[in-house]
């Protein structure tokens, strides 16, 4: 956990959500946000980088939530959702003034100027001379637009298509490109990225984040009737119950984990592993699996208002 990640930064970022959905203090959605602890997994998944970064780096993982949550909600129209994710493309790509044109409604406009000061600040620390982050988030954004278009639709997916889609709107893409990023690695300008052992712990270590989010994310998800999960899609897929998909998720996560350290080991004996950057690179990547494992068990948005979390991260979920 980073250190400089103190009360003050967790209570900064915790205004912040609150002016973004424009909460009331002490409302129950208030609440439920302050206890999910958004900002936390910036701490926990970047523990070496100084205050002046953590702090817009946590508001954009907060901002990534909020806006998923969003585009998600039923209540906007699938042409609205359109509206909203190309706007938001636009501001990644610093065209504010051409995202306001088409959205017309005032709370998106004012939430979107939000999002443009963060990414302000947040460019100030981060060398992305490729636009990696600004694609990976690009890519992100057209997958949210999918994905809505299934569950309006109520398309069951195969496992395999699930997952394509699952482990873009992770998010994960551009996280990793902020370890490169924040860094100041330059991994993807010189070509570093491109090694296929590379590219394999890049892959595992998505897949680990994907799959383990909907492992925790299943009671929320199966509660509110929404079956995009590798849990559910697999059950479907097998014709199994859930536990037993739960079992075969579980099992998937496990061998990832395995997976990422015998690659780690065959870096470290080989070429890339000499290259500047390249560990830390790597050991970032492990940091975000296990920094998103363990918020994902402490954050009330998976659990609800009051959670406590367990002493063992383990055992039965009880749908």
């Amino acid at each position: 956990l980073n250190p400089l990640y103190d009360a003050k930064a967790d209570a900064q970022i915790n205004a912040w959500c609150a002016e973004f959905l424009k909460l009331q203090p002490g409302s129950e959605k208030a609440v439920f946000v302050q206890e999910s602890r958004l900002g936390l997994l910036a701490a926990y998944v970047y523990p070496t980088i100084p205050y002046e970064k953590i702090v817009p780096v946590a508001k954009f993982i907060a901002w990534f939530f909020l806006a998923d949550d969003i585009l998600d909600s039923p209540e906007i129209s699938s042409s609205d959702i359109r509206y909203v994710a190309t706007a938001y493309k636009m501001v990644f790509k610093g065209r504010f003034d051409e995202a306001t044109l088409p959205v017309k409604n005032p709370e998106l406009l004012r939430q979107m100027k939000m999002l443009a000061e963060v990414l302000e600040e947040l460019s100030l620390h981060i060398v992305d001379e490729s636009g990696r982050f600004v694609d990976a988030m690009t890519k992100v954004l057209d997958m949210f637009e999918i994905e809505s278009s299934w569950l309006r639709k109520q398309i069951i997916p195969n496992l395999d298509t699930y997952l394509w889609l699952r482990e873009i709107t992770s998010g994960v893409a551009p996280c990793f490109a902020l370890i490169d990023g924040l860094l100041q690695l330059r991994l993807e300008e010189r070509g570093v990225l491109d090694h296929p052992l590379i590219r394999k712990v890049e892959e595992i270590g998505t897949h680990h984040i994907a799959l383990h989010n909907d492992l925790i994310l299943l009671r929320k998800e199966w509660a509110s009737g929404n079956y995009l999960n590798t849990v559910t899609i697999l059950a479907s897929n097998c014709k199994c119950g859930l536990n037993e998909a739960i079992g075969k998720v579980a099992s998937m996560v496990e061998d990832l984990e395995k997976d990422f350290t015998r690659t780690k080991h065959e870096i470290i004996s080989s070429g890339p592993a000499m290259k500047q950057g390249v560990m830390d690179y790597v050991n970032g990547i492990e940091v975000w699996m296990a920094g998103n494992a363990e918020w994902g068990w402490t954050s009330a948005r998976y659990h609800g208002i009051g959670w406590i979390p367990p002493a063992e991260k383990s055992g039965t979920f009880q749908l």
